[in-house]
């Protein structure tokens, strides 16, 4: 058996994720089928990309990841399957599976012949019609319907980094989950020197600026109050104990957000 992580901007209201995992199912019955998430922000790829690579490293190796984040479906956008050194990743060649793949390391790359997958309809769901038909194929260990692609040819994104200054940290909201919790591009590794644990800095948004203690839980401030800490991502999020930052500051992802020391 074989894992295959599923990540879309599909949601919940409609069939859609359903038809996926159906084609999936009827076509890889001893499949393990783990759902990421369905709740990207319709069409943000740069958000997809932040979430599947906070995901894709918990996966047992040789697992198969079915990612669609595809405003561009039906254009002259390619397909793609990538293979790395633990895993596989098929979805749109826009940049989605690319942070992802780079850290694992890339392989090898092939464009998906659409010309071998029926489509139902016309050309919006690649990811039912082509992409899951692909996944099935690699799972049961069959040769899908590709063609080799050189890896300098695949769309990049790359997930910029903060901006540090002596007194400043700059830093973009790539992802508000569902407790109100800012989640920001500032990883360990990019945490400036001068923030430490048990400070207090002050946090603008916009028109709007707040105190707020870096901690190591959430629990740590009292209920209702600002907090910064390192979440389950790894990456420095704005919170609110028992409460949403999103939603007391606005906050939507793409947003910047300025930390500044008090002293």
């Amino acid at each position: 058996m074989r894992v295959i992580g599923f990540l879309s901007d599909y949601g919940s209201r409609d069939p859609y994720v359903g038809e996926v995992k159906a084609v999936l199912i009827g076509r890889c019955p001893d499949a393990i089928v783990i759902d990421i998430t369905h709740e990207v922000d319709p069409f943000n790829v740069l958000q997809g990309a932040f979430l599947l690579r906070t995901a894709y490293r918990f996966f047992p190796k040789g697992s198969i990841f079915l990612a669609v984040v595809d405003p561009g479906v039906g254009t002259e956008r390619r397909g793609v399957v990538i293979k790395t050194k633990n895993y596989w990743f098929v979805g749109p060649d826009n940049g989605l599976l690319y942070p992802s793949a780079v850290e694992d390391g890339i392989e090898e790359c092939f464009e998906v012949q659409l010309s071998g997958y029926a489509r139902y309809g016309c050309e919006t769901f690649h990811g039912r019609d082509v992409f899951a038909p692909v996944v099935c194929e690699l799972h049961s260990g069959l040769t899908p319907h590709v063609r080799p692609l050189d890896p300098k040819e695949l769309v990049t994104l790359e997930l910029e980094g903060p901006k540090s200054s002596e007194r400043e940290v700059i830093a973009r909201v790539l992802h508000v989950d569902r407790f109100g919790n800012c989640i920001t591009n500032v990883g360990l590794s990019s945490l400036p020197p001068w923030m430490e644990f048990g400070s207090r800095y002050k946090v603008s948004v916009g028109s709007r600026t707040i105190e707020a203690s870096l901690v190591r839980a959430y629990g740590i401030v009292g209920s209702g109050d600002f907090l910064l800490t390192l979440g389950g991502t790894g990456y420095l999020e704005l919170s609110v104990n028992r409460g949403s930052a999103a939603s007391e500051l606005g906050v939507k992802a793409g947003d910047v957000l300025k930390i500044k020391r008090t002293a």
